[in-house]
């Protein structure tokens, strides 16, 4: 009461109720924010304080003011109080402490809590150079980086503790980032991360990332198989479609493009013909979605923790199925990977004869087209040319030996 805190005051001094406590009597309250003490602007955040049985009142300061930022009368059965924040804004991030008084007088103060305020400016990037499909033991490092020019950058694994902060750096004129080590890849990495842009050493910081999952292969003892249907070489504009099958229970399976910086795609799992499968489909196909793909599984309670990886499955652009033949052609020492699609007989060679006064002319074109892989341009030339690849240069005009080619027409 006022003679108790009268009697432990010193006369002539002016009351300070963070001082004004009996060491020993009266615990440390704890202090803390719900749903997180990292809260998005516009966002509602409650902030708690939980001192003993019987405190009459709870008092809340903020870091950098002379006055108390909010007090309270505590909830039944009186051992904490709430401090509610229905919209945050910039001015709410920063430091706070709490203290409750009792009978006995004014408690210490509690531990700091740093309430961090994100969205005041434009979110950063985050992407792991490793990939988003790690093994047990591999080094693990997250860049996050932007052009905005942030001093410090800081780290956020859904679930986790802490906010680990690295200053920032400049690799190249307009762009800062930092990276943030993680060391040799457990159990515990798998998650998912969000980094965020800040500047000197405010409480405020940008908005979060996209998120990135870290995905952890390998913890599901089954390695399901991945097949291209109608075939893993498909032309340009027809459709395919991947599959990726287990005998084993799974609930998701995940597709990964080799050296793709987008995340895995995602697909339910359907259980048919005994066998849990998703069909990943591809249409219409063009050269982007060449490459190598890879397949895992993963079960529900565990989303970061995948099966061993399928067999890499090569998809390549070129030819689709139905009458299509490989062909490979030289032309000036440079091989050609191209495809050929059958519409009908073989007409008759044309004549390719002339003499060396006529300039070389180029025969009318079979209707066969001719894809080309390695090239970028659809060429459209008769099958079974009589001549080499030599008197083909010279028919475009490109040889300068109209002689030697005729000997070499009846190749």
């Amino acid at each position: 009461g006022p003679g108790l805190r009268a009697g432990i005051r010193r006369v002539g001094t002016s009351w300070d109720p963070a001082s004004d406590f009996l060491p020993g009597t009266l615990p440390k309250p704890t202090l803390w924010a719900e749903p997180d003490s990292m809260i998005a602007l516009g966002s509602p955040v409650t902030i708690w304080c939980q001192g003993t049985l019987g405190a009459k009142e709870y008092r809340l300061d903020k870091e950098g003011s002379s006055e108390p930022w909010d007090t309270q009368k505590p909830l039944e059965p009186g051992d904490k109080a709430k401090f509610n924040i229905p919209f945050v804004t910039e001015q709410n991030a920063g430091r706070y402490r709490c203290s409750y008084h009792s009978p006995a007088g004014w408690s210490e103060r509690s531990d700091p809590l740093e309430l961090v305020v994100t969205g005041s400016s434009r979110k950063p990037s985050l992407l792991s150079p490793q990939g988003p499909v790690l093994a047990l033991g591999q080094n693990l490092i997250l860049q996050c980086r932007s052009d905005v020019g942030y001093d410090r950058f800081a780290l956020s694994q859904e679930g986790g503790r802490g906010l680990p902060q690295r200053p920032g750096r400049q690799p190249q004129a307009g762009l800062t980032q930092a990276e943030f080590p993680l060391g040799p890849v457990s159990h515990s990495h798998g998650g998912q991360y969000r980094c965020y842009g800040g500047h000197n050493l405010s409480s405020k910081w940008s908005a979060p990332s996209d998120p990135l999952d870290i995905l952890i292969a390998g913890q599901i003892p089954d390695t399901p198989s991945l097949s291209a249907q109608p075939g893993p070489m498909v032309a340009s504009g027809e459709d395919v479609t991947l599959l990726c099958q287990s005998s084993r229970r799974i609930d998701t399976f995940l597709l990964t493009k080799e050296g793709a910086t987008d995340p895995p795609l995602r697909l339910r799992s359907k259980y048919k013909a005994r066998r849990y499968q998703a069909e990943f489909s591809m249409s219409p196909v063009t050269s982007a979605h060449g490459g190598t793909y890879r397949c895992y599984g993963s079960r529900s309670h565990s989303p970061y923790l995948l099966s061993l990886s399928s067999d890499p499955l090569d998809l390549s652009q070129g030819a689709g199925q139905g009458g299509w033949n490989e062909t490979w052609v030289d032309l000036r020492g440079n091989v050609m990977r191209l495809r050929v699609e059958d519409r009908g007989p073989t007409p008759p060679p044309p004549d390719v004869s002339f003499s060396e006064s006529e300039p070389p002319s180029v025969p009318a074109p079979h209707p066969q087209v001719l894809t080309q892989w390695v090239m970028e341009a659809v060429t459209l030339i008769p099958e079974n040319l009589p001549y080499s690849s030599q008197s083909y240069a010279q028919y475009r005009g490109e040889g300068s030996a109209p002689q030697r080619t005729r000997e070499q027409g009846g190749h």
